[in-house]
């Protein structure tokens, strides 16, 4: 039998292509960068908002057995975050963020400096100056149909009162104005107890505030940033 002898060849005549110029690290970069510029190009923008040198207002209504009450506050420090692009033209925008703080003693009574001495004890002043909503969760209900008009979210957060955290629920209208500010508002009605606030009594408990309790509050906020 005769000796079989391969047709194939042993060796490969494939040629290389040379490194460019910078070596194959200089490609690597070159990748990462258009890799990393398409992410960024998805990116919503991020949006933030602080509180104005009007910040606006925070009102609190009540019932006694007396008479019906009334409670302002024209301090309300924090910030809001979203992400989107705020008109109406844009995909939906999102609600990341909101931190807001009210100092107790810029809570001031209709019924002047007796009855807030009284509010400023039920709310444990001395111990906790402020009080607090931090945003937990939030989705857009609608989108505003005209310029000037509002966008609505639902809001779930967690309100600290009186070193007492409880959760609740906000309907939030949210108005950009083209000068880069903001308007937020909301109202709510909820217990005192709730919250961990004891109605507060005077003249010996013969006057007594009931438990329940509005709260409306409307918020000015300016562009802070904004961030690609």
């Amino acid at each position: 039998m005769s000796d079989y002898k391969s047709s194939r060849s042993t060796s490969c005549d494939c040629a290389v292509a040379a490194p460019p110029k910078g070596g194959w690290a200089a490609v690597a970069l070159a990748w990462l960068y258009i890799l990393s510029s398409a992410a960024w190009a998805g990116n919503p923008s991020v949006l933030q908002y602080v509180n104005s040198a009007d910040s606006g207002q925070a009102t609190v209504s009540g019932t006694s057995t007396l008479h019906d009450w009334t409670v302002k506050g024209n301090v309300i420090k924090g910030n809001v975050v979203f992400s989107g692009e705020l008109n109406t033209a844009a995909p939906p925008i999102t609600l990341q963020s909101i931190d807001l703080v009210v100092p107790v003693d810029s809570l001031k009574s209709t019924e002047g400096d007796r009855m807030d001495n009284t509010m400023y004890d039920a709310l444990k002043l001395k111990q906790y100056p402020t009080i607090t909503y931090k945003l937990t969760a939030a989705s857009l209900k609608s989108v505003p149909s005209q310029p000037g008009a509002a966008y609505h979210f639902g809001a779930n957060g967690q309100l600290i009162v009186a070193g007492t955290s409880h959760p609740i629920y906000l309907d939030l209208a949210v108005v950009p104005h083209d000068d880069g500010r903001m308007t937020i508002t909301t109202d709510v009605g909820m217990k005192m107890t709730d919250c961990g606030v004891t109605p507060p009594t005077a003249m010996l408990g013969m006057i007594k505030s009931g438990d329940i309790i509005t709260v409306n509050v409307t918020w000015q906020l300016t562009k802070a940033t904004l961030i690609k």
